[in-house]
């Protein structure tokens, strides 16, 4: 972080640079550094032994500590003895203390600076000032930090999750610019979107620093989800764009950081033990399904060494209403299911299975081992129920008319998810400015069950296909005959069990240092690792009996790993930051799947006779015992003669049907992923300062994302759909990504009024990913010529990218504030090319020579067009266009989006009262002749009051209007309407 400390008088000048010369005789508490970078400093604890001093001294030695600048604007000298002070407590804290006999009043220009101010009333005899009595109250402390930092960060307050409470996750992200969610309204799982980009670790997701990196795959590319609590964060920590940090490797877009409460959000001031209480339900009929979200946590500070805390938390939720006002259906009928284009109307008076449970624990332990060290345990548990949802068909498949509301969804069956998150932290922060070491092990594991039943019948002519084989024992076979096997699989329910544990370590330095007598110098730098592994089954059952237990290869299983050693260097002084970083990482996956190859065989006329032969005998046996068909029966003989002597068939040796060619089988073969590669990836930062108010920075860097388990792996069928077929990629490569942004940080105070504080930042983002892997639903596999319902992630050829301006503002005048967020993103959708074969054509059939030696006319064809073989030259065949590219969260880029709040306090700030304003802009393919996600604006209102300070009251009324809309870059599958009018009402009780 840099300080603007210097911009004052000579006298104030040079006093600041002898507060910033003392040396220290305490050091800040061993904490999480990388909160410590993250986190106020005001709100960082520190242990202080300062002796009773001379005052200037005293702050020096505070300065040297917290790094917090104390200026005085009248250029007065600092007099007085400081009281000494010893034991941990907050920079604030400390530095009232410090002030208490000296009358100075304190006013927080930003995180990092603190201006003393002189009562009006004061007088001065020679160079000695004296004070009348002075009350000293404490400034209202937010998070704005991240106005401070020359680069694109963005926090989600715990007063932000309060002012309207989450009902999803992805709530959370509505006032944080560039960020969306391809939120799902039945599953509380959440994918974090930055710029637009998501799953598979494009964005590193955390609790506390622990990646979350489960995988369920979903619609819209929603590969990667995490599940976080809400009731138990403190704040959320959005870092965009590539990073050489301790959280950077694999993560080209950026991380979201979900940050737990620690004892201070639960110890009231001064005292050693607490209790804090909330709770929150629906009120009445507005209630709209919210039946409960609260919890309970209890914390204490034992003695100088231990800090402990304990919390339990409960979220239950029922069925919701959507809005009734200006509703809109042009979405209904954009889907694999439904037509495009019809005139739909659809009335739906609830969105269906969209009740959930969701308990949760956490539990830190903190242990001083000395004032330079420091030991943190901690664990995070949470346990979800909710319903197994697949998309909403408008549409019902028969006869086409138009479903009711209640079953347009379609319930597979239940869903349950359990997530435990445990660490280890040792923090060590001596006397040396050489040495702020963090190192931090630890295993997150993650269960997902998820039950579905059995799929749709296949119905033939009127008859239950499937339950027809069933019955006579056909699906029983082993194998399954071929034309039995959709109408075989459509009969079965699935248990699906996926699991993924990570195990994870990081350890970081940062240090500060002169070199060649220039100061400002510090470097941060260490290591990161983490493996993930993948173990998931399934459970096959007909009529409640299993029949088969399998690796569940859509969640394969499997370990990748990737190992990263990192360092930056920055010089800062007053005006300019300089910064340079280097990441290599070191990546590698092991698995095994199967891969379809082509098996050719030559047939010559007598046998593609006797091959036609045996295929009519089959056919014709079966529809006579299946089907009792008499004119199958009688041709049976006529046709079995046939397969004896194929040569008695009329035309033997004339028809075309039986001229000699090479004919290929798909086989799947057994394959063994091992591969590993590796990358060195540069970061450049630059910020200047021209005066105290502005600050530009640019920033530039690459990035990589190695394939992910699934993308790799993953070989079966779709549940429920066994036309949709899923084949691995074991030869993807990673992506590569290039991302730049330029932006702006603007501070003021007194603005418009005595006190008022003035924040905003501005940013412009560019990011170009090569090789990006998307998932197609059209690839030709080894040996065959069409591929439709053959999906497989696939890298486009073509260059993807994100270009967009972020607006962050926050304006405070302590009577009243506002707060403001807008998104706006450029370009255009982005086109995509693939490879017709993925895994490689295995074409071989034109490049075998005729029996009179010479070759196919298409094998000349390719020699021509200067290709060695026909094979090669299907091999480099590609598409390019979008109609094979499913729903996913890359067929088209995020809309434009923002958010306005405006609040007021009241009684001594006690009472607080508001309202939000939310809009998205319309978003949807550009060659749709609607959109898939329509605009809209909805309200909300807030209000808390504090009644003393052991209690608070809330409530909360989210869309006030009613106002009938589709969320923002939802799942399109879904089509779920987001919830209407909803009232809220809560208290918090501490003591």
């Amino acid at each position: 972080m840099h300080f603007k400390v210097f911009l004052r008088p000579p006298i104030t000048a040079a006093v600041i640079l002898g507060l910033l010369a003392t040396q220290a005789q305490a050091q800040p508490s061993a904490q999480n550094s990388t909160d410590a970078t993250q986190q106020p400093p005001l709100q960082q604890r520190y242990t202080f032994d300062f002796p009773e001093q001379h005052l200037l001294y005293s702050l020096g030695e505070f300065t040297n500590i917290t790094q917090i600048a104390v200026v005085r604007q009248d250029a007065q000298p600092i007099n007085g003895i400081a009281p000494a002070l010893q034991g941990e407590m907050t920079a604030d804290e400390a530095l009232r203390r410090l002030l208490a006999d000296s009358s100075l009043a304190i006013s927080y220009r930003n995180g990092r600076t603190a201006e003393l101010l002189e009562q009006a009333t004061s007088t001065t005899v020679g160079n000695q000032t004296a004070f009348s009595t002075l009350t000293v109250s404490a400034d209202r402390i937010g998070d704005d930090w991240v106005y401070h930092e020359p680069r694109s960060v963005s926090v989600i307050t715990r007063e932000q999750i309060d002012r309207t409470p989450p009902r999803h996750a992805a709530d959370m992200l509505q006032e944080t610019p560039g960020v969306y969610s391809a939120v799902n309204a039945q599953d509380p799982g959440l994918s974090v979107n930055i710029r637009g980009m998501q799953d598979f670790g494009r964005v590193n997701m955390m609790v506390d620093g622990m990646r979350q990196n489960f995988n369920d795959n979903g619609h819209q590319q929603r590969n990667g989800t995490m599940y976080v609590d809400s009731e138990l964060l403190s704040d959320v920590v959005i870092e965009k764009g590539a990073s050489t940090g301790v959280h950077g490797a694999g993560a080209i877009a950026g991380s979201a950081n979900f940050r737990t409460i620690d004892v201070d959000d639960v110890l009231l001031s001064g005292k050693d033990i607490g209790v804090r209480l909330r709770g929150m339900t629906g009120v009445g009929g507005e209630g709209n399904g919210v039946n409960f979200i609260g919890s309970a946590a209890v914390a204490g500070r034992l003695g100088d060494r231990w800090e402990l805390l304990a919390a339990r938390s409960n979220r239950n939720f029922g069925e919701y209403e959507p809005g009734r006002r200006r509703p809109n259906y042009d979405f209904l009928t954009v889907g694999v299911q439904d037509e495009f284009q019809q005139q739909i109307e659809q009335d739906v008076e609830r969105v269906r299975f969209t009740d959930n449970e969701q308990d949760s624990n956490l539990f830190k332990a903190r242990f001083h081992i000395d004032d330079d060290q420091s030991l943190t345990f901690s664990y995070i548990g949470t346990e979800l129920s909710y319903n197994n949802v697949s998309d909403r068909q408008v549409l019902d498949p028969i006869d086409g008319s138009v479903r009711d509301g209640d079953d347009a969804w379609r319930r597979y069956g239940d869903a349950s998810t359990t997530s435990d998150s445990v660490s280890l932290r040792y923090n060590l922060n001596p006397s040396s400015p050489l040495i702020n070491l963090e190192a931090n092990a630890y295993f997150v594991s993650t269960e997902g069950q998820r039950y579905t039943e059995a799929g749709s019948p296949v119905v033939l002519n009127g008859t239950d296909m499937t339950d027809l084989y069933w019955m006579i024992g056909v699906c029983e076979q082993n194998p399954v005959p071929d034309n039995a096997y959709n109408a075989c699989q459509a009969g079965l329910s699935n248990n699906n069990h996926t699991q993924i544990d990570t195990y994870g370590f990081t350890l970081e330095n940062t240090a500060h240092f002169s070199l060649g007598g220039m100061d400002g110098f510090s470097s941060n730098h260490g290591i990161e690792y983490f493996i993930d592994k993948g173990e998931s089954t399934t459970i096959r059952e007909r009529d409640g009996r299993q029949l088969a237990s399998m690796d569940n290869t859509l969640n394969p299983n499997g370990e990748r790993s990737i190992a990263s050693a990192f360092g930056n260097l920055q010089w800062e002084n007053e005006t300019f930051t300089l910064a340079a970083g280097l990441r290599y990482d070191y990546y590698k996956l092991k698995g095994s799947t199967q891969l379809p190859g082509a098996e050719w065989t030559y047939y010559d006329r007598y046998a593609m006779a006797l091959r036609l032969a045996e295929n009519q005998l089959a056919s014709r046996t079966r529809n006579c015992e299946v089907f009792g068909r008499q004119s199958a029966c009688d041709s049976i003989p006529t046709w079995e003669g046939y397969a004896n002597d194929p040569t008695t068939i009329p035309n033997y040796e004339t028809s075309a049907n039986f001229n000699p060619m090479w004919l290929s089988e798909t086989v799947m073969q057994d394959y063994d992923v091992d591969n590993s590669m590796d990358k060195l990836l540069p970061t450049l930062s630059a910020a200047y300062r021209p005066n105290e108010h502005v600050e530009l920075f640019a920033n530039w860097g690459r990035g990589w994302r190695p394939p992910a388990l699934t993308e790799t792996l993953m070989q079966g069928s779709h549940p429920g759909d066994p036309f949709a077929v899923m084949f691995p990629n074991p030869y993807a490569e990673p992506e590569t990504s290039s991302s730049w942004d330029v932006g702006a940080n603007f501070t003021a105070q007194d603005l418009f009024t005595s006190g008022d504080r003035f924040f905003s930042k501005l940013s412009y983002y560019d990011t170009r990913v090569d090789n990006y892997l998307i998932t197609s639903m059209v690839n030709v596999m080894p040996g065959q010529v069409g591929g439709l319902g053959h999906t497989m992630f696939v890298p486009n050829l073509l260059p993807m990218n994100f270009r967009g301006l972020e607006l962050e503002i926050d304006y405070d005048a302590e009577r009243w504030y506002t707060q403001a967020n807008y998104t706006h993103v450029l370009g255009s959708d982005n086109q995509f090319c693939q490879k017709i074969y993925p895994l490689g054509s295995g074409w071989i059939k034109d490049d075998m020579p005729n029996e009179d030696g010479s070759y196919p006319d298409a094998h000349n064809a390719a020699i021509e067009a200067g290709y060695d073989s026909r094979e090669e030259q299907l091999d480099d065949q590609t598409y390019c266009g979008i109609d094979v590219i499913g729903m996913n969260s890359a067929r088209q880029l995020p809309m434009d989006r923002g958010s306005l709040v405006v609040g007021t306090r009241w009684f001594d700030q006690r009472l607080d009262v508001g309202t939000r304003l939310n809009y998205s802009a319309a978003g949807g393919p550009e060659d749709f002749d609607f959109d898939l996600w329509p605009s809209y604006v909805t309200w909300d209102l807030f209000a808390s009051y504090q009644v003393n300070p052991n209690l608070l009251l809330r409530a909360t009324m989210l869309n006030v209007r009613d106002r009938n809309y589709v969320t923002g870059y939802s799942d399109i599958f879904s089509k779920s309407y987001g919830p209407g009018r909803t009232l809220m009402a809560g208290a918090e009780l501490r003591f």
